[in-house]
């Protein structure tokens, strides 16, 4: 359990690759679920904060794991 304001600027990593995936920026909640906004690049993604999404939160560290849903973090240049 942790606060929104918490895991405003961690990392985020994918729980496959290990790649970094950016970093949260925001989050947004919807109701059914909360959002989270991650920043790379000059790019935001959206993910939804959900088990089958987020594998783990370290705040001490400021580190995310995630398994994103396909294609979420495809770049469109």
């Amino acid at each position: 359990s942790f606060f929104i304001q918490d895991i405003i600027g961690c990392e985020v990593f994918d729980s496959e690759s290990g790649e970094k995936l950016g970093v949260v920026s925001d989050v947004s909640e919807t109701g059914a679920n909360d959002v989270w906004h991650i920043t790379r690049d000059k790019n935001e993604y959206l993910i939804p904060a959900i088990p089958e999404v987020v594998k783990s939160v370290d705040t001490d560290s400021g580190k995310i794991i995630i398994t994103p849903l396909k294609g979420i973090f495809d770049d469109e240049d």
